[in-house]
């Protein structure tokens, strides 16, 4: 009997000796500057939205944040970097949902459910459908009649196979019995481009862009992706109770770091992305592109991670939608 009370004394004084040593190495950290691997192009809406966050975070941190740009082939580039780096809190990743819808396409050199470590998403990101104006649709159903009226004579431009653009249209489709054209692009710019010039009849982009471009008459905004209608643009109703219940999506920002990285310097990352983002300056900045600041904490962004994949999963299955 002593010798296992003996025994499990030592255990638990292990345990607690681990316990302060995490605890020590997260108040020392940081030490030194923080990388974060970016998957887009200098430019892009994301990168400003992770500028915006990371200026917030060298403030409150001490540190700053270098931005490792790593664009390419759908995020995998960046993804596959972000996996293989050391996890030691000094390497981080922007992420979006392209890091678990990748995945289910292929096999790729990592795995998203255990070489990451979930941190925090930054902001919510819905989606508009947006039409040229040479439509005759003043709403989703309309545009689906005259779609279904034109068959295979409409096209929707996306940012290219694989994307969530791409699949989110596929699934529209598929709900309402529509028969559209799909043209990929090399990026969001082009694509826009595109629809601006009435080359493709119909597009999901974010709601700044979408509605920025309705107010100059360049496109008509129809329906909006997540199941409740926009604060910024209440008078637009969702694809949900334009007729399709099942369909119902947000993508997001996020930021993740490697797998078995410390979870005490998670969970402050955590922490820290949540005081930037709550309140300020930040959080008007967000919201008047159309974003919705949504930090949550690294158990809630597991759950949400698990949530999307399962949801891309059953909507990539049913529409037989393909990757890049």
């Amino acid at each position: 009997m002593r010798v296992l009370a003996r025994t499990c004394l030592i255990v638990l004084a292990t345990g607690f000796l681990f316990s302060l040593a995490g605890l020590a190495r997260a108040q020392n950290w940081p030490a030194k500057p923080i990388r974060v691997i970016m998957p887009y192009p200098p430019g892009a809406g994301a990168d400003l939205v992770l500028r915006m966050v990371t200026d917030k975070l060298a403030a409150s941190l001490g540190q700053p944040f270098v931005i490792d740009y790593k664009p390419g082939a759908s995020t995998i580039i960046a993804s596959e970097a972000l996996a293989r780096s050391a996890p030691d809190g000094y390497i981080i990743g922007f992420v979006t949902d392209s890091l678990i819808i990748n995945p289910i396409f292929k096999k790729l050199g990592y795995d998203a459910r255990t070489d990451f470590a979930p941190i925090s998403t930054l902001t919510d990101v819905p989606l508009v459908v947006a039409t040229h104006p040479s439509v005759p649709a003043k709403n989703l159903q309309e545009f689906v009649a005259y779609a279904k009226a034109n068959p295979g004579k409409l096209a929707y431009g996306s940012l290219g196979y694989g994307g969530p653009h791409y699949i989110l249209v596929e699934w529209l489709k598929l709900l309402s019995g529509m028969d559209l054209l799909h043209v990929p692009y090399s990026g969001s710019a082009p694509a826009l481009n595109a629809a601006i010039a009435g080359q493709v009849q119909l597009m999901l982009v974010g709601p700044a862009i979408g509605l920025q471009h309705a107010k100059t008459g360049r496109l008509n905004v129809i329906a909006v992706t997540p199941e409740k209608r926009l604060a910024a643009a209440p008078q637009i109703p969702s694809i949900a109770e334009s007729g399709y219940k099942d369909f119902d999506f947000t993508a997001w920002y996020g930021m993740a770091a490697p797998g078995r990285t410390p979870p005490e310097i998670v969970t402050r990352l955590s922490q820290e992305i949540a005081r930037a983002l709550r309140g300020g300056e930040l959080e008007e900045k967000l919201l008047a592109l159309g974003l919705v600041p949504a930090p949550i904490t690294p158990e809630e962004f597991a759950a949400r991670w698990r949530r999307d994949e399962a949801y891309f999963t059953r909507v990539i299955k049913l529409t037989g939608a393909r990757g890049e």
